[in-house]
């Protein structure tokens, strides 16, 4: 037994290197990135207040670091899939059918099957509601995504039917900027990437050293917030072959955000440190665990359908603990996440081919050459 210890610590120390592919652990990761925001809301849910969910590492929660995590995941995934194929309208209906066909069928359950029996109102003052029958456009252009609905979870602590969903928003501002930078040719150099994150790091900095974001919108800090972390990504995408991860690193960070926790450059330490934790976690060696890379990619379906499904069993058992309420509501999301990958998300993304065909008019692709970009 001990030489099999052994072994494994000098793997788990050995440093990590970036590859090419599909062999890695990123679905299993984004797994658990969902289900840490599913705990972390399980608080927010169960204690009534977004701010009774507890804090993860230094001020920040279990939903902001994970939230941060898909985006730095996404940043790396998303500019891999632009510069493999250079098609900019193929790359547009991926990200579209990656989004909206689940996003519809959840926008529909929530406000006809929940929103239908759990509401104070009589069916039919519910059903002819200017708020419901305006919901599927208020979320589907991410107007507004929080989906308060006449007579829904008005007992509970937060009236919201589906407040994760405001994150998406940035997501697909995050796609855009990636096709748009293709397109402008801002891909061709390795530096124009890491400027995607050096630009909005300093932007943070400057902006929360000089009071200028307490004056603007919260969605302007929002935006650079998540751009920090999907530009992240994207640099790292882009000097992925001088980029090695070890163990030591993840610890170092995290010690260094603690010691500049008070300044405004702990944000961006923070992204480095969750970066490395990524990268080192989806590109590590480790065969016995082989297994996970086959799991179903349910992080998408966990994470838009957890927070209604939190909010009906606290509608309907108030009172609730925290442990109780994630308790019922873990299982019940994985069942459902698991119908929208198989029924939903996972036809409708073998379908981004004919998708992007109808896209372009019958037009022919552009050729791309692949040593055009990511020039030194």
């Amino acid at each position: 037994m001990e030489p099999t210890m052994d072994i494994s610590r000098k793997r788990f120390g050995r440093p990590v290197s970036i590859r090419d592919g599909h062999d890695n652990f990123f679905t299993p990761l984004r797994l658990l990135f969902a289900l840490l925001v599913v705990i972390g809301h399980a608080y927010a849910v169960g204690k009534g207040s977004p701010d009774a969910e507890p804090q993860l590492f230094l001020s920040y929660t279990f939903s902001y670091m994970a939230v941060n995590l898909f985006f730095i995941t996404s940043g790396f995934l998303v500019t891999k899939s632009m510069l493999y194929r250079g098609d900019p309208t193929l790359f547009t209906a991926s990200r579209l059918i990656r989004i909206y066909p689940a996003l519809i069928v959840h926008v529909l359950f929530v406000v006809f099957i929940v929103g239908t029996f759990m509401s104070d109102l009589p069916l039919w003052a519910y059903l002819s509601h200017p708020d419901v029958l305006s919901q599927p456009i208020r979320v589907l252009s991410f107007f507004n995504t929080d989906m308060i609905l006449p007579g829904v979870f008005a007992d509970n602590g937060e009236p919201y039917a589906s407040a994760p969903l405001w994150t998406l928003r940035f997501e697909m501002l995050c796609y855009i900027g990636t096709v748009l930078a293709f397109t402008l040719g801002l891909m061709r150099r390795k530096w124009m990437l890491l400027a995607q994150f050096v630009v909005p790091s300093i932007i943070w900095i400057v902006g929360q050293q000089s009071g200028t974001f307490e004056h603007l919108p919260a969605s302007l800090e929002n935006m650079i917030r998540f751009a920090i972390a999907y530009g992240l990504g994207t640099a790292i995408y882009a000097y992925r072959d001088r980029i090695t991860v070890s163990l030591w690193m993840i610890p170092a960070l995290a010690l260094l955000c603690w010691l500049i926790r008070d300044i405004e450059a702990v944000e961006v330490t923070m992204n480095l440190m969750l970066a490395a934790f990524v990268m080192w976690a989806a590109f590590l060696h480790a065969p016995r665990f082989d297994a996970l890379k086959r799991l179903p990619d349910m992080s998408y379906g966990l994470y838009i359908y957890h927070w209604v499904i939190l909010q009906t069993a606290m509608a309907l058992w108030p009172g609730l603990s925290v442990i109780a309420l994630f308790a019922i509501a873990l299982p019940i999301t994985l069942g459902l996440a698991w119908l929208s990958w198989i029924w939903i998300e996972k036809p409708a993304l073998a379908r981004k081919g004919p998708f992007s065909d109808w896209l372009r008019f019958g037009r022919e692709p552009k050729p791309f050459d692949r040593n055009a970009v990511l020039i030194d």
